[in-house]
């Protein structure tokens, strides 16, 4: 039988939502039958409350990790962050949706402004909702689906406000990550179609300790970095607290201001860059962070790069492949996963493509980049162009229609790659076996050299992909070649 909490966000919430909360339910009746108190709490109490449903359930609870095993003695559990206080429970109808469940808790000093060094487990719901990070995520929810809101988080909720618990300059000292997870909120949470504001006691106070965020480890900067870009609200929140980004990306901060000087530009860098961000789509192909990170970087070389000649006009030759060296120095720093940086840097490398309506040329660059990779560049320059405010209609057409002319390329399985050649390696030897010359009766780098040629001139379309004619081809460079 769903409970109350379940009922409350029955048509909104996806299978597997329902599903965890559910089997979280029951998790929280055993709980309460052993004569504990427990509860839903943080992100997903606030995400209920909005109507919204998210992959998350975390429940809090007086009983002690101890005294939770006696509780769970029949369910498997692991102790996963047992000094915490929390135990993961995998629930008794579904294995595979295990459930975090801590204790309530209070935190000692934080010296690596990051971990508390000590916790104490307390009976009291209040204070374990005091030292959790804003008021929107301070809140608990009873099975019956009634809120436990001691720091007004319902009516931030409602005014779309971003407020910390207590004493803001506390919160961010003792974890500086609240100050990237304050930026993220920003950016990805939605009222009514505009983004949640930071309280301006709160946002003092992260640009007072910004500089902490030195001592957070890269690789959870990166995690909260990659949700930020991502949200609706990206663009406002580095426009406003670029300063605090550019703690850990101090490459961004040269951009902001940076005047181009140039008649097809009406931005600064950084304004470009990020209206750039904030249009960019993905081909279908590399993930949304990812198009959105080398749309934000594109150009993150050009005041390295800039000059102005005799008549004022601002130039960046070079800019591009020196923004890719740049940018991957970045991704190094953040501890970027390898396709990462492969993709991104590929696409700041090539973004000043110039992409022309000439289906030889196109497939030739789908050989050179990969098909994927070419869509995804010409997304970036599309993005790129729309962020100079410049661009015209027929430009965009003309990037439509060259986006359908590489789409149809495949559809049609025309030939571009040497994968795709009616003859290979084999069928070269063949040939050769015929021919007095040795050089041509073992294998070696000269049949990849010549199935390139062959398939240059099946995409320049002087020859067909034929076997047959492939074959007399091939004899035929061999032979001069002799």
């Amino acid at each position: 039988m769903f409970c109350g909490f379940v009922k409350m966000i029955l048509k909104k919430g996806t299978a597997e939502t329902m599903n965890r909360i559910t089997e979280a339910d029951k998790l929280i009746e055993m709980l309460e039958t052993a004569g504990h108190e427990a509860y839903y709490v943080g992100g997903c109490v606030r995400d209920f409350l909005r109507a919204q449903t998210g992959a998350d359930i975390d429940v809090t609870t007086s009983a002690t990790p101890d005294e939770m095993k006696e509780v769970f003695a029949g369910l498997r559990y692991f102790e996963t962050g047992i000094q915490h206080g929390t135990l993961t429970v995998l629930t008794p109808d579904d294995a595979h949706r295990p459930i975090e469940i801590t204790t309530f808790r209070t935190d000692g000093a934080y010296t690596d402004n990051r971990h508390p060094d000590t916790v104490r487990f307390v009976r009291n719901l209040e204070e374990d909702l005091a030292r959790r990070d804003f008021t929107i995520n301070a809140m608990a929810m009873d099975r019956k689906g009634e809120a436990i809101d001691i720091y007004e988080g319902q009516t931030d909720l409602q005014a779309g406000l971003i407020r910390a618990v207590g004493d803001p300059d506390r919160r961010f000292q003792e974890d500086a990550l609240r100050i990237l997870r304050a930026l993220r909120f920003a950016a990805v949470l939605d009222r009514g179609g505009e983004s949640f504001a930071i309280e301006a006691a709160t946002e003092a106070a992260m640009f007072r300790n910004k500089e902490l965020l030195r001592n957070i480890s890269a690789e959870r900067i990166y995690a909260e970095l990659k949700k930020l870009i991502t949200g609706p609200y990206a663009g406002i929140v580095i426009r406003r607290y670029v300063e605090i980004i550019g703690v850990f990306i101090p490459e961004l901060l040269p951009m902001k201001g940076f005047e181009q000087h140039n008649p097809y530009h009406k931005y600064d860098v950084l304004e470009h860059c990020v209206r750039a961000m904030e249009v960019v789509e993905g081909a279908g192909f590399a993930e949304g962070y990812q198009m959105k990170l080398a749309a934000l970087l594109h150009d993150v070389a050009k005041p390295q790069k800039f000059f102005l000649d005799e008549n004022g006009v601002g130039h960046m030759y070079g800019h591009a492949a020196a923004g890719e060296e740049m940018v991957r120095n970045i991704l190094n720093r953040l501890k970027a996963d390898n396709e990462t940086k492969k993709r991104v840097c590929m696409l700041v490398k090539y973004h000043d493509l110039v992409f022309q309506e000439d289906r030889r040329l196109l497939k030739k660059w789908m050989n050179r980049y990969t098909p994927e990779m070419l869509l995804e560049i010409l997304h970036i320059k599309r993005a790129d162009n729309l962020a100079t405010g410049n661009m015209s209609e027929e430009l965009a057409q003309k990037f439509d229609r060259i986006e359908a002319e590489i789409r149809a390329i495949l559809e049609e399985e025309q030939c571009f790659s040497v994968k795709d050649l009616a003859v290979d390696g084999s069928d070269l030897m063949a040939v050769a076996g015929g021919l007095s010359d040795q050089r041509w009766q073992t294998s070696g780098p000269w049949i990849r050299s010549l199935l390139q040629a062959l398939l240059d001139d099946v995409i320049e379309g002087t020859l067909p992909n034929e076997k047959e004619a492939l074959t007399a081809r091939a004899a035929e460079l061999l032979k001069k070649a002799d």
